[in-house]
């Protein structure tokens, strides 16, 4: 079994995380759960684009939600996986697929929620976090955030609207 040290993945770089006006950017998110957390664990999502932040937020925001900012942040730490890449998931037993489920309808339905799995693994295995691609968008990828260590913000924010498709 592997204790993960062989994918750890020294990362430096920006990331964008959109928030509702007056929160924290560097807050761990309030709710009890999430894609990647359960039980009050702590976890920070932030997106390694602009655009990839904004595919993550569109299906959770709703007309007459608060204005929200994006904002840039910067990201150096030493012990992330980069499950973007197929063969760090083999070498740490996290099934790809995990990454991508739907938690909200397995959570839901009383079923195990996939995505938990891969986080709750890392946990234990002691990695600070882990970078993983968007499951709406697969060419923009996401951080998820254990410890906030390392983490700052990079400048001021900008407002973030939803952008309106065309179809």
């Amino acid at each position: 079994m592997t204790t993960g040290a062989d994918v750890l993945r020294p990362f430096s770089a920006p990331l964008w995380r959109i928030c509702t006006e007056g929160a924290d950017p560097l807050a761990f998110v309030a709710s009890p759960m999430g894609r990647f957390h359960h039980n009050g664990q702590p976890a920070l999502y932030a997106s390694l684009s602009p655009e990839g932040a904004g595919v993550a937020l569109a299906s959770y925001v709703t007309p007459g939600d608060p204005a929200r900012l994006i904002w840039p942040l910067h990201l150096s730490r030493q012990a992330l996986a980069d499950l973007r890449d197929p063969s760090a998931c083999a070498v740490l037993g996290i099934d790809p697929e995990d990454l991508v489920s739907q938690w909200t309808k397995a959570q839901t339905a009383g079923r195990p929620v996939r995505s938990w799995r891969a986080s709750d693994r890392l946990r234990a295995l002691g990695f600070d976090g882990f970078l993983y691609p968007s499951r709406k968008s697969p060419e923009h990828g996401h951080a998820t955030l254990f410890t906030a260590t390392g983490l700052r913000l990079a400048g001021p924010p900008k407002p973030w609207r939803l952008p309106v498709l065309d179809c």
